[in-house]
């Protein structure tokens, strides 16, 4: 009886891991399809000229922050991405976890022009209800994160130096 009662407890703290991980890829994806979003009037404002290079090449000039994000485009297509992946898995062809989660909630999307995250959150619902604990559902919850680099390159202003 003991090996049963152990066998449905891995069973639902498998099911719960499962779930988790499928909404933390869905998040995933949602981010990195939205930090795609290029500002380009943030991202074109700096002036690069001879005096502009000269000055970086010294490591007096600016520095890197990152690459700009139209923080509303990315806002939105990362929401898009959240509420096709919420349409997938309410189909009946599902996988990866995404047939026990109930209830999928975007909590929050923040956006500082640098960075996209986003908060997400589930209901699990577990296989084996145990009659001593009664739980039937768990609430999960990710929060993940991206930011667009550069490339590290050795072309500099066109000039490529090896």
């Amino acid at each position: 009886m003991s090996t049963l009662i152990v066998l449905v407890i891995l069973t639902n703290i498998s099911s719960i891991y499962l779930a988790k991980r499928a909404l933390t890829q869905a998040s995933e994806a949602a981010v990195q399809r939205g930090v795609r979003n290029l500002d380009l009037q943030t991202y074109y404002q700096s002036d690069y000229n001879f005096w502009q290079f000269a000055w970086n090449l010294t490591g007096e000039g600016e520095t890197d922050p990152g690459i700009p994000i139209d923080c509303q485009k990315g806002r939105d297509d990362a929401l898009s991405a959240m509420e096709k992946w919420m349409q997938l898995s309410e189909s009946k062809e599902t996988a990866n976890g995404r047939e026990n989660l109930e209830d999928i909630r975007v909590n929050r999307v923040e956006c500082d022009g640098y960075q996209l995250s986003i908060s997400t959150s589930a209901d699990v619902r577990l296989p084996f209800l145990l009659p001593f604990i009664n739980l039937d559902y768990v609430e999960i919850s990710t929060t993940v994160a991206s930011i667009a680099q550069r490339r590290i390159t050795t072309n500099y202003y066109g000039i490529d130096i090896g």
